[in-house]
């Protein structure tokens, strides 16, 4: 048998930059290992122009993908798209053959792709499962793609015992910690001189990451956004913002900041910063402000306050770096002006935030490297001690 058949062959669904800074680093260590045939899947956002067309950011790492599975709609459609990716997914699982995909997180096309990998018969890996997002339709999403997959790498041992809960079996829940903090280990991140050169501004203190989302389960995303700004207003800073995700209600948080940011000095609007430059800007930056999951998990690691609006986020592990606030302008104002005092920023520093030290990419690949799977793949429910009686 040759050595390219000896590989496992391992294939990877990223579509957009709210995974590709997770994947990152397991990716560039999969793709260097002898033991494995890597399939990058690239779509969705990766390929809009209205998201950054940030595939270009996969290109710079030097890694190539193997397939483009370009199911967006402009506007998005989350029921069309998904469709789209069922179908896109399906095709790319029978002419490539992986011996099972990996998938990330709780999106619509990620559990559309689940999906299509339980129809062909292929096992599913999945990252980050057991987590808590009540504000968002992702929540369900998460954990219908735990009941889908074979292997799971999750977290945090907090994250481990709710997909035990869920039934899964033991020997097939592995705490891998958060990939994505694997960026804070970077050596290639521009200075802040280089920053403010790529974002066309002086990126003056103090300096707030801004990003929102459509709480998706409930919230107007127009009046959020509406409030948020108007918070914005009365607290002096330099601001750089991310337009949100594909998700419903995303173009209406679209449209406020493409007006609101017109002409404004010390304000920067992007569709997407990509991983470098956002973990660049997380080494820079006095504090972030949103309703993003990186504001939960990536920002608290690099020691920043976080102003977290509304319940996007609700049921997410957190660290004292966290302020919690309803979608008011008036609490927002005080929390922000709370997170950008300087006592605090030097109280968090060095607070404890929940997450395994180190980088998580090589218990992943690990984890990949001694899987083993069933053909065809088989789920068993395991019931939990005095669960289900006779």
């Amino acid at each position: 048998m040759s050595e390219r058949r000896a590989r496992r062959r391992v294939a990877v669904l990223t579509t957009g930059r709210q995974d590709y800074g997770i994947l990152r680093s397991s990716l560039l260590l999969l793709q260097r290992d002898p033991r494995f045939e890597l399939l990058l899947w690239v779509g969705g956002m990766h390929l809009s122009k209205a998201h950054g067309e940030t595939a270009s950011l996969l290109a710079a790492d030097g890694l190539a993908g193997s397939a483009e599975l370009d199911f967006l709609t402009d506007p998005p459609d989350p029921a069309h798209d998904s469709q789209r990716a069922l179908g896109d997914v399906t095709r790319v699982l029978r002419e490539q053959r992986p011996e099972f995909l990996v998938l990330l997180g709780d999106r619509y096309e990620t559990l559309a792709a689940g999906f299509a990998a339980t129809l062909a018969g292929v096992p599913l890996v999945h990252l980050h499962g057991g987590e808590e997002t009540e504000g968002a339709i992702d929540n369900a999403m998460r954990h219908a793609l735990t009941k889908l997959s074979h292997l799971h790498l999750v977290s945090h041992p907090t994250h481990a015992r709710r997909v035990l809960q869920m039934g899964e079996t033991p020997s097939r829940v592995i705490v891998v910690g958060a990939p994505g903090l694997d960026n804070l280990y970077r050596d290639d991140l521009p200075d802040r001189a280089a920053l403010a050169a790529q974002l066309g501004a002086t990126l003056e203190p103090p300096l707030v990451i801004v990003t929102l989302h459509p709480a998706t389960a409930g919230g107007d995303a127009a009046s959020e956004a509406e409030a948020l700004s108007r918070a914005m207003e009365r607290v002096p800073a330099s601001y750089v913002i991310t337009q949100p995700n594909s998700d419903h209600g995303g173009q209406a948080i679209r449209a406020h900041w493409s007006t609101w940011t017109h002409g404004r000095a010390r304000v920067v609007l992007v569709d997407a910063l990509g991983e470098r430059r956002f973990f660049a800007l997380l080494r820079h930056a006095d504090a972030v402000l949103g309703n993003s999951s990186s504001g939960i998990i990536e920002a608290p690691s690099a020691g920043l306050p976080v102003v977290n609006v509304g319940d996007r986020q609700a049921g997410r592990l957190r660290s004292s770096h966290v302020i919690d606030v309803p979608a008011e302008t008036a609490a927002i104002e005080r929390a922000l002006r709370s997170a950008l005092a300087p006592e605090t920023r030097a109280r968090l520093r060095d607070a404890a935030t929940p997450y395994l030290p180190g980088p998580a990419a090589p218990r992943i690949v690990e984890a990949l490297a001694n899987a083993n799977f069933e053909q065809p793949p088989r789920k068993r429910f395991a019931d939990m001690p005095g669960g289900v009686q006779p």
